[in-house]
């Protein structure tokens, strides 16, 4: 009785560290997918409704989905403080704290960083087109993300259920 358990458990936990590797590509690519929204809803505001950076990023404080919500809550606590720094290195620092923790990896941030170089200084074009590089940039991400997710997310599940069941019978 004591070995089925033993071997039940074994196996378990080496199939829900390939299915947790799987979730981590799959948040990913949800992630990416959603800070391309934000930045089609952060352009669609520039251009048609002539909003300020500091009234998009209060709205999307608001925004229902998680990781959005963390980045841009931090921006716009940031950006309300008055301690004379400027929109630029608010946007990056709120990139920098909370977009790990949100799903998005090192290269992501920094796409999402470079874009703060142009928001909010110069007029409604050359925002719009940095936007659109910035989009370009994030979709081949996204793109390498869902192969990854493809590839390599079943790779994990099933190597993992592999390695519970080879350890199982190693140590029987």
């Amino acid at each position: 009785m004591l070995k089925i358990m033993g071997i039940v458990l074994i196996i378990g936990s080496f199939t829900g560290i390939g299915i947790s590797q799987r979730r981590q590509f799959r948040s990913h690519v949800a992630v990416l997918g959603e800070m391309l929204s934000v930045l089609d809803m952060i352009s669609n505001e520039l251009s048609f409704h002539l909003a300020s950076i500091p009234d998009i990023v209060r709205q999307l404080a608001a925004d229902s989905r998680p990781a959005v919500s963390h980045i841009f809550s931090a921006m716009r606590d940031s950006i309300a403080k008055d301690d004379n720094l400027s929109l630029t290195f608010k946007w990056m620092k709120a990139f920098k704290e909370c977009g790990r923790e949100a799903g998005l990896s090192e290269d992501d941030i920094g796409i999402l960083c470079d874009l703060s170089d142009f928001i909010g200084k110069y007029d409604v074009q050359a925002q719009q087109k940095s936007i659109e590089y910035a989009r370009t940039r994030l979709s081949r991400q996204l793109a390498v993300a869902s192969e990854e997710l493809k590839s390599k997310g079943t790779v994990y599940r099933t190597c993992c259920v592999a390695a519970g069941i080879l350890l199982v019978l190693v140590l029987i």
